[in-house]
Order: structure tokens, then sequence, then C-alpha cells
């Protein structure tokens, strides 16, 4: 979830939210900050200090974490794209529409008829013409699943058993016509 700063320097920023590499519609990524999460970095190293990062907060921008590892993050600045601009990116893309369908989850229409279902960065659903990709990013949740099942052709159906995910393409947990799930899976329609 994104951070807008407040004021410069806005402690707040602390409570950003990780929003992963991918673009986030409606915002423009104007800079990238490598940043000591650890509390024990000093000045001069490759990571900025947090007070050094605090000190590059600007107010109405927006902050998020794009990549946490162990002891520093990659926190990208964000600015709110206007609704001209956000037009002119739909038109050059060509994007026919894009909607906020579910929590965290968005669904784009391209004009060639491909479309995207993304939750959060993530493009887990892609189809192209009588192809289905399916993609849980590495998270295989029950959020992922219920929005699989929910978005997909009624013949398909994606469920946990025993600790592993499967695809089927007939009757729910039928063994005969299932598939092991994993990332980037094809599906003919």
């Amino acid at each position: 979830m994104l951070y807008k700063a407040k004021e410069n320097a806005d402690l707040g920023v602390k409570g950003c939210g990780v929003v992963g590499n991918g673009e986030i519609y409606g915002y423009e990524l104007t800079e990238t900050f490598f940043v000591d999460n650890s509390g024990c970095g000093t000045r001069g190293e490759s990571a900025l200090v947090f007070t050094d990062f605090l000190n590059k907060v600007k107010a109405g921008r927006y902050y998020g974490i794009r990549e946490a590892g162990q002891f520093q993050v990659y926190i990208g600045e964000y600015k709110k794209l206007l609704s001209g601009q956000l037009k002119k990116i739909k038109d050059d893309s060509g994007i026919l529409s894009s909607k906020k369908v579910k929590n965290n989850t968005r669904l784009t229409i391209y004009k060639n008829g491909d479309k995207i279902l993304k939750l959060y960065n993530t493009e887990i659903i892609k189809w192209q013409g009588n192809t289905i990709t399916l993609n849980s990013g590495g998270y295989d949740t029950k959020t992922t699943r219920a929005r699989f099942n929910e978005f997909l052709p009624g013949q398909f159906r994606v469920y946990r058993r025993k600790g592993e995910t499967f695809v089927t393409n007939g009757q729910y947990k039928d063994s005969e016509n299932e598939l092991r799930f994993f990332d980037g899976i094809e599906l003919s329609i």
C-alpha cells in the first residue's frame, strides 16, 4: 500500500507497505531509494540511513516498498497521474478499460481482446485468444485461488489438496481431469 507524505520529511513514511516491482496503475515511479532497514547502517554506505532517506521525502508524493532484503529495502517514490495523463497512457497502451473488480484486484481489457487480472501487482490471469495463463507470483494463497475460481470460465477450478494445488477442467476434485498447478500453466478454452 502506498503512503502519501503529508509534509517534507514525513515520519509516517515508515508505515509504507510493500507494493512490489510492477507498475502501479495511476502512479508513475519517479525515484527509487536504497535504504538501510536494520538500523545498523552508517553514512557513506551504499544504502541510505533512514534519516538521510527521510530528508528526501517530499510532501504530496507516494512511497512504497518495491523490494525488501534482510537488511535493506528499495523504496519507490511515486507521483499520482492526472486523469489526462491516465487517458494518454491508456490510449498509448491499447487499454480499452481498467477497473477495480475486487479488493486489491484490477481487470484490464485491451483493444485487441486480451485481458489481464492483477491481484496486487501480480498478473494472475492472462486471457490471450483461446489461451488462459495462470500465475500465482509465488503467492499460492486462499485469496489467489479464490480469484482464479471467480474469474476463470466455469469448466475450470483451482483447489488445494494435501498441501498441493491443482487445476481441473472437469468436475471439482476429479483426479482424471486434474493437473498439478505451476506458475505459467496454460489452459485452452
